[in-house]
């Protein structure tokens, strides 16, 4: 059976789903797209390859009977409503990140999944580094002996070419203009509940287990924004592991590939880029490094949207579901709170 999938949201990140989808033809082929511009929408059937329905209102393309899943990319503040929908209207659903912007919506989504025995999946990409999914079976299999610390990041600083209006020299960064990402209502906060996201879930899917407290430091140094542009966490969980988290929009990854985790253990220590894994036993001065050539993000993309027709196919729960999802959201808005506060936050 191929599988009849919906788009609902068809805005930038929608491109790297789309790539996703044409890899998986044999098994799922997008039908419908609902978005508020049919421009938008248009551009992703071209690279669709076909022209399929339009809707202006997604509740329009849920109502229709013969699809059986929807991919939602959609701006933060309508993801709790629009999975709700999802799952009212019987449809197995897929989101982007962030789940939503408060525990309440959360429980909201999760009583609409479990009363409409739906199939939800967070689209959680980063899971998919094949580094990650390594580093993840050590940690299973019991390589690494007891884990101590998880370190996880995702930062990157970008420089706009030097303006040759020679009096702009000096002057502060003109502000972007004006999203829905401006608007905090919406946004739910500033770098860190948005691509911070992404080192936090892949945080705690290393570890394992419940995160019980976090303590945050946020700051705003290259971004002409309203909140913040990077973040710093540590995180405890449940067993006394011990988690750091950076990310930022301003300040680049220390070192020089991008690193996205490490994790310190009792035999030893691994650590990951997007296409390479490092692992140094106790007491060796080199590090085994396994490479995957030719690995790069946009195949994130491609293998969660495997994952997804998989778990719907075989009837088994995603990775991350309506559960990690929250985790991951419980953890960044109690950083929030300990900046509010000035304290370490229970969770």
């Amino acid at each position: 059976m191929v599988l009849r999938i919906g788009l609902i949201g068809a805005g930038g990140i929608t491109a790297a789903h789309v790539s996703g989808w044409n890899t998986v033809t044999d098994r799922a082929e997008i039908v419908a797209i609902a978005d508020l511009s049919e421009e938008t929408a248009r551009t992703r059937m071209k690279q669709i390859g076909r022209e399929v329905r339009y809707y202006n209102d997604y509740r329009e393309l849920l109502a229709q009977d013969d699809i059986d899943a929807v991919d939602l990319s959609l701006p933060h503040h309508l993801h709790c409503e629009s999975i709700v929908a999802a799952a009212q209207a019987g449809k197995h659903a897929m989101s982007e990140k962030p789940f939503c912007l408060t525990l309440e919506e959360a429980e909201e989504i999760r009583q609409a999944v479990v009363e409409s025995g739906i199939l939800f999946m967070a689209a959680h990409n980063q899971l998919f580094f094949p580094t990650v999914l390594h580093a993840k079976q050590m940690i299973v299999e019991g390589d690494l002996g007891k884990i101590y610390q998880i370190d996880s990041i995702d930062s990157g600083a970008r420089r706009r070419p030097l303006n040759l209006n020679k009096t702009t020299w000096g002057a502060d960064a003109p502000k972007p203009p004006p999203t829905w990402r401006s608007d905090p209502t919406k946004m739910g906060g500033g770098e860190l509940i948005d691509t911070g996201y992404h080192p936090t879930y892949r945080m705690l899917f290393l570890a394992g287990e419940n995160p019980v407290a976090v303590s945050a430091l946020l700051g705003t140094y290259r971004m002409p924004l309203e909140r913040e542009d990077t973040a710093n966490a540590l995180i405890e969980f449940e067993s006394g592991v011990t988690g750091r988290l950076m990310s930022s929009w301003g300040v680049q990854t220390p070192g020089g590939r991008p690193m996205q985790f490490a994790v310190m253990a009792e035999a030893g220590q691994v650590w990951g880029e997007i296409d390479r894994l490092y692992y140094l036993p106790v007491g060796f001065k080199e590090p085994a490094v396994l490479e995957f050539p030719e690995w790069d993000y946009t195949r994130t993309f491609a293998a969660e949207i495997s994952h997804f027709c998989d778990a719907i196919e075989k009837g088994f729960e995603p990775l991350h579901s309506v559960d990690e999802a929250t985790a991951t959201l419980k953890v960044i808005l109690g950083a929030y709170r300990s900046v509010e506060e000035g304290s370490i936050i229970r969770l």
